[in-house]
């Protein structure tokens, strides 16, 4: 059965965001032992190793964008090999973890006409 979420019901005091991260990676460890660093942090949600232009995602989720910007800055940057870190917000969801989010159909945005 499939179920579908009104988004206007869940908590608005919380900040999702997906993290990008780029490694140079260890030799004989690759990228093994800064994942399982960043993975010790209550902050992050989920780690995962990916292809493209960045080695890493890490999903966390946080009460404020300030407790990114602390999570990315303290404990992120600091870790060796760590070459770059790209940050993006969640400003909606459609769909997570199989479930299907409510979507009025009024949309905000205003028309712009060229």
């Amino acid at each position: 059965m499939k179920k579908i979420i009104d988004e206007k019901k869940l908590d608005d005091n919380s900040v999702t965001a997906i993290i990008e991260v780029k490694v140079s990676p260890a030799a004989m460890f690759g990228y093994k032992n800064i994942a399982k660093t960043i993975a010790k942090y209550p902050e992050a949600e989920s780690v995962y190793l990916m292809s493209g232009d960045y080695d890493l995602a890490v999903i966390v989720n946080c009460t404020n964008i300030k407790e990114v910007g602390r999570f990315v800055a303290e404990r992120l940057s600091p870790i060796g090999g760590i070459l770059n870190i790209a940050t993006h917000f969640i400003i909606g969801r459609y769909k997570q973890s199989g479930e299907e989010f409510h979507v009025d159909d009024d949309d905000e945005r205003g028309f712009v006409s060229p």
